[in-house]
Parts: structure tokens; C-alpha cells; sequence
């Protein structure tokens, strides 16, 4: 499940490309989804029960579709809930 979150990551993140570059003081698509890629590959490290995953899953989708529309403030903030969950 992890690995299909990693791949879905990698293909959103380049997905987005340069094209979508904006000013870098707000970030970017790109970067918002490489921080997604990031957590999805430390969550690969743990030893997360099912239910874990579940939830890490729903909340790497909410982040990526975030990145996706540019709500980084939005996407920062699932990514917090995401690393807790993931350092538990």
C-alpha cells in the first residue's frame, strides 16, 4: 500500500513539472509533492498497523490534491497530522 502511495507521489510530482513553477517565497507544486513523496517513504520505514495506513492514505490524497490546487498552507498542515501519525 505504501508503495503505491510512493508511486502515486512520484507520478503526481512530476506530473506538475516546471511548467507550474510559481514564486518560490509560496512554494510550488513540485515541492509541496515531493514533501508528500517524503512522507509516504518514512511511513515505508515503519512497521504501521492497517488502520495507520488507512488513515496516512486519505491524508497523502487530501495533501496531494492541496498541492495540486496550491493550498500549501492547507497541504502543510495535513502533512503535520501525517508525520505525527507516522512518528507514533
Amino acid at each position: 500500500m505504501i508503495k503505491r502511495l510512493i508511486l502515486a507521489a512520484a507520478v503526481g510530482a512530476s506530473l506538475t513539472g516546471a511548467a507550474l513553477a510559481q514564486d518560490k517565497a509560496a512554494g510550488t507544486p513540485d515541492d509541496c509533492l515531493k514533501k508528500a513523496f517524503e512522507l509516504a517513504q518514512a511511513a515505508e520505514q515503519k512497521k504501521l498497523s492497517e488502520a495507520d495506513l488507512e488513515s496516512l492514505e486519505t491524508m497523502l490524497t487530501k495533501m496531494e490534491a492541496h498541492c495540486d490546487a496550491s493550498e500549501f498552507d492547507a497541504a502543510d498542515k495535513v502533512a503535520v497530522e501525517a508525520k505525527a501519525l507516522i512518528s507514533k
